[in-house]
């Protein structure tokens, strides 16, 4: 029987033997080709791009990557602040033997112990840092900070992030199938490109980027991509891509003291007037009066 081990930070060449989680904060920080066990990417704050031979996900703390066995990716921080991250990788066969386990009846499982390793694998995408797997990671973060997450409890965690993970794997199976298509294969391949043209839109949101090259990214036509995004994601790509430039811009406001005028330009709007009317007309205020009721609020925390 496989014995699985855990480790915090242990060096890179140890990670294939284990299941780990890399934390680490940095101003500048880059990966070339890196070929991964199957890890779950999520970044606390600050911003990480991973780029793989499928696409180009920018991490935020408002989502998280997951990358199967034997991928191979890059990855560089991006901007000026520090990130910090919190990365999982599975030991092989660990989360098979999860996702097998919670398969197979109690009653089977007392008759067949021996570890099996069907093949487990996910949706190459951002998913939204939100429900049971966003929490583990909370909880695991915090445990960090207090010097908490001795080995036993990180490997109760990993216990329970695998079975997340397979709940969310089961989750997104039911997604797919509400995707256009007639064939299982025509859905799920349509989700995998649908997802790469989203996450490229959200990776470049502050550059000239077009329904074409989403497309591009997509490998579908401008049309087809056009199309079918609205259909499944309720929003046009335009639509999704002025969300990520606002969303930016949020953070900015809040975060730093940069002219508004030069926020606008550098989360990717040619003007400040055109700005200011969708920044209104989304959150129901201007972007001054955002940072304003931002600013009391940090000083009533204070």
């Amino acid at each position: 029987m496989t014995d699985f081990q855990f480790r915090l930070n242990p060096p890179v060449r140890e990670l294939v033997r284990c299941s780990a989680v890399l934390k680490g904060v940095a101003h500048h920080y880059c990966v070339e080709q890196y070929r991964t066990t199957l890890s779950l990417k999520s970044v606390r704050s600050g911003a990480a791009l991973y780029v793989t031979r499928q696409g180009q996900h920018l991490v935020t703390d408002n989502s998280f990557l997951i990358l199967n066995q034997g991928q191979e990716y890059s990855m560089e921080f991006q901007g000026t602040r520090a990130t910090e991250t919190l990365c999982p990788f599975f030991q092989r066969g660990f989360l098979e033997h999860v996702a097998d386990s919670l398969a197979t009846s109690a009653a089977r499982q007392l008759d067949e112990i021996a570890l099996r390793y069907p093949q487990t694998e996910f949706y190459e995408r951002l998913y939204p840092n939100r429900g049971r797997v966003a929490s583990l990671l909370d909880g695991l973060h915090r445990g960090l900070g207090s010097h908490t997450a001795d080995s036993s409890r990180l490997e109760d965690w990993f216990y329970a992030l695998a079975a997340a993970l397979v709940e969310l794997r089961n989750s997104v199976r039911n997604e797919v199938e509400g995707f256009p298509g007639l064939r299982a294969t025509t859905r799920a391949e349509l989700y995998r490109r649908l997802h790469r043209g989203r996450d490229f839109l959200s990776s470049c949101y502050n550059e000239p980027v077009t329904v074409a090259l989403a497309a591009k990214a997509a490998n579908l036509s401008p049309f087809h991509f056009h199309h079918t995004f609205k259909l499944a994601f309720n929003q046009t790509p335009m639509s999704f891509l002025r969300e990520c430039r606002l969303c930016a811009a949020c953070k900015l406001l809040a975060a730093t003291d940069q002219p508004v005028t030069t926020i606008a330009l550098a989360v990717g709007f040619e003007s400040l007037s055109s700005f200011s009317w969708l920044f209104r007309k989304r959150f129901g205020l201007s972007p001054r009066r955002f940072r304003a009721q931002n600013v009391r609020r940090a000083n009533s925390q204070d």
